[in-house]
């Protein structure tokens, strides 16, 4: 279990896969959060079993569940993809699924969180991002947050009918460690 300031983020297991599909089935939530391969509960139970632990060198992909640190209850989810251990990156996906919840810091200290973990944990250099075009909020909080625009695919993604601009976004442990907020962040624990 890893906790942060205001979240805790904890193993996922199949009893979260009802929450899961609940969240994935939100429109703005799965524009936005990309890291699931379907809404049905078949594949969102094998995705679940798919996950796997920083521990063994082969996993490639790990999710979190993440609950709020205060009521202990399910808020979003998180998860590291495209691990590379060979090149010492790894792609950050993050979504806060309960709508209340969103836009009041949770999203902030989850992203902090993951970052500790793909840059102390793992002792990676860097850490990235997708963003669509869509989620205009998500690229302008990441842009805000200290990540560093390294591209765009054009029309990369078909979504809802359109294709749709994806951006990368990284960020290196050296820009993180000198990012003002993190150790604010971090004292206020």
């Amino acid at each position: 279990m890893i906790r942060g300031k205001y979240v805790v983020l904890k193993e996922m297991e199949e009893k979260h896969a009802e929450i899961l599909q609940k969240w994935y089935l939100d429109r703005d939530f799965r524009r936005s959060y990309d890291a699931y391969s379907s809404v049905s509960m078949e594949n969102i139970l094998k995705d679940i079993r798919e996950s796997g632990s920083l521990e063994d060198p082969s996993t490639d992909k790990v999710y979190y569940l993440v609950a709020s640190k205060k009521e202990e209850s399910p808020i979003g989810v998180g998860c590291i993809r495209n691990i590379d251990r060979q090149n010492g990156n790894a792609e950050l996906v993050l979504g806060i699924g309960e709508k209340e919840k969103r836009l009041a810091g949770y999203g902030v200290d989850l992203m902090i969180s993951l970052l500790d973990i793909v840059f102390y944990q793992l002792n990676f250099e860097k850490a990235y991002l997708r963003i669509s075009d869509n989620n205009v909020l998500g690229l302008k909080s990441a842009l805000s947050f200290g990540f560093v625009s390294e591209g765009k695919l054009r029309k990369h993604r078909f979504v809802d009918g359109q294709y749709e601009d994806l951006h990368i976004l990284g960020l290196i442990k050296e820009e993180y460690e000198n990012l003002p907020l993190i150790p604010r962040w971090k004292e206020r624990k």
